[in-house]
């Protein structure tokens, strides 16, 4: 296995050789083309959404960063995960045992290590304006995307609550009503490990400026970069996605969009890798006791492997979803201004089950299923007033969801080794059952008026009032042979249901001042606020307790700018923002009546601050010549702690880096009057980052660095396309999350490996 290992290495080389040598090539190509016309030499206008309403970019008073289509395909980012590698104060990683499709998103510092259904993110991810609330399966692919935008900081009032640390908004192709005829797409993409994706996209007109209907489909399959000692495979791809968008504008003041998404995946878990094990641990020291009179291999670093994309595991590995989701939105448009209805449901249903020790010891085994379906409504009115100074938003909204959740843990081994230990029986199974049933009310509001020629002031205010209902049940169940999700319903803890009810206020104030058509500055205070809840990690029922919500002031000063008649673009933001009950997860294993119990503790930082700032800069040297650079700074400190905490004021933030910068190439020019070339190269690097609250060594990630290149030959009168890429060049090692109990019950660490250096080659047919 492990040879097998280096001989893949060996061919990622040979296509690291072939893209550099592809880089040359255009290079003497471009030295040589001196007869063709060039491409713009100006810097390209972006629209988002940001507030509600279309505006450029770099008039809005908030740090964004957005991506367009194209910008995602020509740096070659797939998913969120991969956008999260490539811009600066933004991390996105995998949960360390629930498969590839769930992401722990932060930004500026501050998000959610757990994706149990009793916690809920501090970034929001919403998809056509529909709020996604599970982590389970919010890792949407970029495929048929129209643009994704990501606001950095507290977004409460416009975005509502657990948008503390920011939102992510993804907007989707919508159907054109203006064509004649069909149109579309096809794209095939071969490469490492076996990857074949095929996606497409057809958008069908039903009546001229009237009605048109858009479908799109992707299929994803790519063997694992990660293997097991049992041959199994792990960090694969094998997915379906299908998406249809249908438009229909029957009057010009009138428009109604009805969506519908399903994704499908029959995967097995993320690559993971044994750090460490600890044979001092309480339950690891007790099973080898028993494996040593029993002459078997014991449970120690001999299972520790050299190789990153290797281990010994061989339990459960799967990771499998359903997702369904269906939005309609109506938008009517008046002379006074407009109103929009969005109506939306969810429905996932995500199972998988890990090896959590990853050895051929059946220590611990981890099932988990989870069951969410949501309904959202939003109610939204704009316009502008008195000529045009005042422009203006506000809306209604609702959000229900019920979510039940399982979790069982297997411990076969133990079991066996304690029960001959006693003389008597021991069984240490058990599964926990979370019944979850949230409810969120809001109205909202914002205003920008023009004070003077160039001075606008914008005040917003939020009023959001959350229910929510968790019920607990931890049952055994019949063990190894028997089918995991179903119990025999014998309780080891009594069922507790607890009910919790917080509402907060989320202002937002902010100046901003047009110097120039193309300067502008702004300075802003916002309060945003995550949602209290109860603790769904307790081993006890005295440990299922309420934590509180989680709030912050941020205050932000920004400069946009572009300059050298839009040659170059500047744009600088520092921020400062003071949390409030910050909520923290500690995972932990204990012992519970003579039993090792997985848990996590939930605690509220009373008061933390975090400072820092964004700097990015675009530059259009020469025509088809695009020069860009990022940079990322944080400096994030808990001020004042709880009595017992187990934190520092040293420590650092988890999954935060201190610094992270990127910086891009590209260049656009015609080969001849029906080829067009685009090459271009980004390099993005962050520094040491903890994947553990507690900074565990075994979870610190040293600070690394990615590069990306993508070639691109565009045969326009053939609507035919064809690129090389390459990702992760250097072939760089490290890991995006992992788990720590080494000072705990059982003793084990391991993380979660990021792919290695992969190619590959696409072609794509527009029509």
């Amino acid at each position: 296995m492990v040879e097998s290992r280096f001989a893949m290495g060996h061919g990622s080389s040979m296509a690291t050789c072939f893209l550099l040598a592809g880089c040359i090539l255009a290079s003497s190509a471009i030295a040589q083309s001196k007869t063709v016309t060039l491409q713009s030499s100006q810097l390209e206008e972006i629209v988002v959404t940001a507030r509600k309403r279309e505006e450029l970019l770099q008039n809005v008073p908030v740090s964004i960063a957005a991506f367009s289509a194209s910008d995602l395909e020509k740096r070659s980012l797939q998913d969120l995960e991969d956008v999260g590698q490539f811009l600066p104060n933004l991390t996105v990683s995998q949960a360390a045992t629930n498969g590839n499709s769930g992401a722990l998103v932060y930004i500026r510092g501050v998000g959610q290590s757990d994706v149990l259904s009793t916690y809920d993110p501090a970034v929001g991810i919403y998809v056509d304006g529909v709020y996604l609330g599970r982590m389970q399966g919010n890792d949407i692919g970029t495929m048929d995307v129209e643009r994704v935008e990501v606001l950095r900081g507290p977004q409460g009032t416009l975005f509502g609550k657990n948008t503390d640390g920011g939102a992510i908004s993804i907007i989707t192709h919508q159907p054109d009503v203006s064509a004649d005829a069909p149109h579309g797409h096809v794209e095939v993409t071969t490469g490492q490990f076996q990857r074949f994706d095929v996606t497409g996209s057809i958008n069908i007109p039903l009546a001229t400026d009237k009605a048109a209907l858009e479908l799109s489909g992707t299929r994803l399959s790519q063997d694992g970069y990660g293997r097991r000692i049992d041959g199994q495979e792990m960090g694969n791809r094998n997915r379906d996605i299908g998406r249809m968008a249908l438009l229909l504008k029957p009057t010009d003041d009138f428009s109604a969009m009805l969506r519908a998404d399903v994704t499908t995946y029959d995967e097995k878990n993320s690559s993971f890798h044994l750090q460490s094990i600890n044979t001092a641990a309480p339950v690891t020291s007790g099973l080898n006791a028993y494996l040593a009179s029993m002459n078997q291999p014991l449970l120690d670093g001999r299972w520790v492997t050299a190789d990153p994309y290797f281990n010994y595991g061989t339990g459960p590995n799967y990771s499998t979803g359903s997702l369904f989701g269906t939005s309609l939105t109506l938008n009517w448009d008046e002379d006074w201004g407009s109103l929009k209805s969005i109506s939306a449901y969810r429905k996932n249903i995500v199972r998988q089950g890990f090896d959590v020790d990853g050895t051929p010891v059946a220590e611990m085994d981890s099932y988990n299923l989870v069951y969410q379906d949501q309904f959202s409504q939003e109610l939204q009115v704009s316009g502008k007033s008195l000529e045009n100074r005042l422009k203006w938003v506000g809306g209604l909204y609702f959000f229900g969801e019920n979510v039940h959740d399982t979790q069982a843990f297997n411990l076969a081994a133990v079991n066996t080794a304690f029960t001959a230990i006693t003389a008597g029986p021991f069984d240490a199974n058990f599964d926990q059952f979370l019944n979850v049933r949230n409810r969120s009310y809001a109205a909202y509001g914002q205003a920008t008026y023009a004070i003077a020629e160039k001075l606008n002031v914008t005040l917003g205010l939020r009023d959001t009032y959350d229910q929510k209902f968790v019920g607990r049940d931890t049952l055994s169940f019949p063990g190894p042979s028997g089918n995991f999700f179903a119990f025999d319903g014998t309780p080891i803890q009594p069922y507790v249901g607890k009910n919790g009810n917080w509402s907060a206020l989320s202002p937002r104030l902010s100046f901003d001042y047009q110097w120039t058509p193309n300067v502008m500055t702004y300075v802003s205070a916002s309060q945003g606020f995550k949602s209290g809840g109860f603790n769904g990690r307790a081993s006890t029922v005295a440990e299922f307790n309420e934590f509180q919500p989680e709030k912050v002031w941020a205050y932000e000063i920004g400069l946009r700018s572009d300059w050298l008649e839009k040659k170059l673009r500047v744009n600088l933001t520092g921020f400062y923002s003071d949390y409030r009950d910050l909520q923290v997860q500690d995972n932990l294993s204990v012992i519970v009546d003579g039993k090792p119990v997985p848990m996590t503790i939930l605690d509220n930082v009373p008061r933390s601050r975090i400072t820092g700032g964004e700097a990015e800069f675009i530059m259009v040297p020469l025509p088809g010549l695009k020069l860009s650079a990022g940079l990322g700074l944080i400096d994030a400190k808990y001020v004042e702690l709880s009595p017992g905490s187990s934190l520092t004021t040293s420590l650092q933030f988890p999954f935060t880096p201190k610094v992270s910068y990127t910086t891009g190439a590209e260049y656009s020019f015609p080969l001849s009057s029906s080829y067009d070339f685009t090459g271009r190269v980004d390099y993005a690097h962050k520094s040491t980052i903890n994947y553990d609250l507690l900074n565990a060594p075994t979870l610190r990630q040293p600070g690394y660095g990615l590069l990306n290149a993508r070639l691109t030959v565009d045969m326009r009168s053939t609507g035919l396309s064809f690129s090389v890429f390459g990702t992760n060049l250097t072939g760089t090692q490290y890991f995006t999350a992992g788990n720590d109990d080494t000072n705990s019950a059982f003793g084990w660490a391991f993380v979660n490996e990021a792919p290695p250096r992969e190619w590959g080659v696409s072609a794509r047919y527009k029509f």
